[in-house]
C-alpha cells in the first residue's frame, strides 16, 4: 500500500468516526486578554474647561475621523456638571439594568431546547462581571457605542471585561471599522473585526457607517453649551449685582493720597464689612437692581426640560411639581416604558447574538437553535394585581405558568429542600386570627 493510499485510508476512517460524535464548533480566538491594565485610561484632559460652540464642533467632527476620545471624555464632564443630565441619563440606563434577566428557549416546548438553556444558565450566571458589564454596555444609550472583551478558554467563555470608552478609536480610512487602543498599540489600535466572537459591541442608535452617531450624549451637547454658559453667566451676575455697589463721597479739600487710600480701603472691604473713615468722607452702599436673574433662570428651566424629554421621552414625571397633574404624569409614564422596552429589545439581541450565539454554537454545534435573553418587566406591575390574574389565568383559563416565574414574578423566594413552609389553612386561618 502506497503512503498517499494510507494517508486517504486514514482521513476516511478519522471523518466516519467524527460523523459519530456530536458536531462541536470552537470559537476561533485565543485565550489571551486585550484589555489590561494601562496607565492612559487614567489621564484626563478636561476638555470642558474654556468650552466654546467651535471648540465643541471640532471635538464631534474629530469623533466622525475616527478619535472620538475626547468627546467621551467631554461626555463623562458633562454627566458630573449637569445635575439634571446625569438624572435622567441614570434613569434611562437603571429602568434597564435593574430588571432582572431570563434565559428562554428559542422554540415553544421544545424539550429538546432545555438542556441547552440550561447550559447557558449555568455559564452565565457563573460570569462574576456580567452584570457590570451589562451596565457598561448600556451606557451606549448616551454614548453611541459601547465595547466589551469575552475571554474564552478552552472553548468556555471564562470572564467579559468592559472596555474603556477612552480606548475606542476607528481606521483613519475606514472610520466605520472599530479598533481598541492598548499599551502595544497605542495609536492605532487592534481592529475588532479580525477577531470574530471575541467582543461584545453595542452601538443601538448607530448611524449606517458611523459608530460614534447616534448617542443621546451627543445630542445633549448643544442644551449642555447653553446651560453651562448661562450658568457661567448667571454666577457672575449675582456676584456682581447680588452685593451692593460701595461709593464714597469726598469733600473738594480731601487730597489725592488719602482718595487713593479710601479706593484701597473699599476693595479690601469684603464680607466684613467693617471700615474706618474721616468726616469729611461719607460712605453710601447702592442696593442692586431686583429681577435680573429672570432670564438666566427661564434658560435653565428651558435646558432642564428639553433633556428631560430628550432622554425620557416626557418631563411630567421630573417636573410633576410645578406643572401638570398625577394623572398626566402616569400618561407620560407610559411613554417612558415604550422607551424601555425598546432598550431591552436592543440589549437582548446583542447578547443573544454576540454571547449566546458563539456559547452554544461551541457546545451544541451550528445546528443548536439558540436561547434568547429576556428582561422581565414584572417588577412595575401591582404584586395584588398579578395574583389575581395568575389566579384567573390558571384556574378559569387554564393557562400553564412556569412555578419558578411565578414565583419571580410575585417576588416570593422558592422554598429550599427540607426549609418550613407555610400553608394556606395556617396563612388564611391562624395568621387572619393574629
Amino acid at each position: 500500500m502506497s503512503v498517499k493510499r494510507g494517508t486517504e485510508l486514514w482521513k476516511a476512517i478519522v471523518g466516519a468516526v467524527g460523523s459519530l460524535l456530536p458536531s462541536r464548533a470552537a470559537p476561533a480566538v485565543s485565550s489571551e486578554r486585550v484589555i489590561l491594565p494601562w496607565r492612559d485610561d487614567a489621564q484626563r484632559t478636561y476638555p470642558s474647561i474654556g468650552l466654546t460652540p467651535s471648540r465643541a464642533l471640532a471635538l464631534v467632527q474629530s469623533a466622525d475621523h475616527g478619535s472620538p476620545a475626547q468627546l467621551f471624555e467631554l461626555f463623562s464632564e458633562m454627566l458630573v456638571k449637569w445635575p439634571r443630565l446625569a438624572a435622567v441619563e441614570q434613569t434611562r440606563r437603571l429602568a434597564l439594568t435593574g430588571l432582572e434577566w431570563e434565559i428562554a428557549a428559542a422554540a415553544r416546548h421544545a424539550v429538546e431546547d432545555a438542556e441547552i438553556v440550561e447550559y447557558c444558565e449555568r455559564e452565565i450566571d457563573r460570569l462574576d462581571t456580567l452584570s457590570d458589564v451589562l451596565a457598561h454596555l448600556s451606557g451606549a444609550i448616551g454614548i453611541g457605542t459601547a465595547v466589551a472583551e469575552i475571554v474564552w478558554e478552552n472553548g468556555r467563555v471564562v470572564d467579559l471585561t468592559p472596555a474603556p470608552f477612552s480606548r475606542l478609536t476607528a481606521d483613519s480610512r475606514e472610520p466605520w471599522r472599530l479598533r481598541i487602543r492598548t499599551e502595544d498599540a497605542p495609536n492605532e489600535g487592534v481592529p475588532l473585526d479580525e477577531q470574530p466572537n471575541k467582543w461584545l459591541v453595542f452601538a443601538p442608535s448607530a448611524r449606517m457607517g458611523r459608530p460614534f452617531e447616534g448617542g443621546l450624549l451627543r445630542a445633549s451637547l448643544l442644551l449642555f453649551l447653553a446651560q453651562n454658559l448661562s450658568f457661567k453667566d448667571w454666577l457672575v451676575f449675582s456676584q456682581v449685582a447680588g452685593m451692593p455697589v460701595r461709593v464714597a463721597q469726598f469733600d473738594p479739600g480731601v487730597s489725592e493720597a488719602d482718595r487713593q487710600q479710601v479706593l484701597r480701603m473699599l476693595q479690601s472691604l469684603g464680607t466684613e464689612a467693617v471700615a474706618a473713615f474721616t468726616k469729611n468722607i461719607e460712605l453710601k452702599f447702592m442696593e442692586a437692581a431686583r429681577g435680573g436673574e429672570r432670564p438666566y433662570q427661564a434658560l435653565q428651566q428651558y435646558c432642564n426640560t428639553e433633556i428631560t424629554i430628550l432622554w425620557l421621552g416626557q418631563h411630567l414625571t421630573t417636573d410633576i411639581g410645578s406643572s401638570g397633574s398625577r394623572a398626566a404624569a402616569e400618561v407620560h409614564d407610559r411613554v417612558r416604558e415604550d422607551l424601555l422596552v425598546h432598550d431591552i429589545a436592543n440589549e437582548s439581541r446583542l447578547v443573544r447574538q454576540q454571547l449566546l450565539t458563539p456559547l452554544v454554537r461551541a457546545r451544541f454545534g451550528d445546528t443548536a437553535r439558540v436561547p434568547h435573553f429576556r428582561r422581565s418587566l414584572i417588577q412595575s406591575v401591582d404584586s395584588r394585581v398579578l395574583a389575581d390574574t395568575l389566579s384567573v389565568a390558571v384556574n378559569e383559563l387554564g393557562v400553564r405558568v412556569p412555578l419558578r416565574w411565578a414565583h419571580r414574578a410575585l417576588g416570593i423566594p422558592e422554598p429550599r429542600l427540607r426549609e418550613a413552609l407555610v400553608n394556606g389553612q395556617q396563612f388564611s386561618g391562624e395568621a387572619r386570627e393574629k
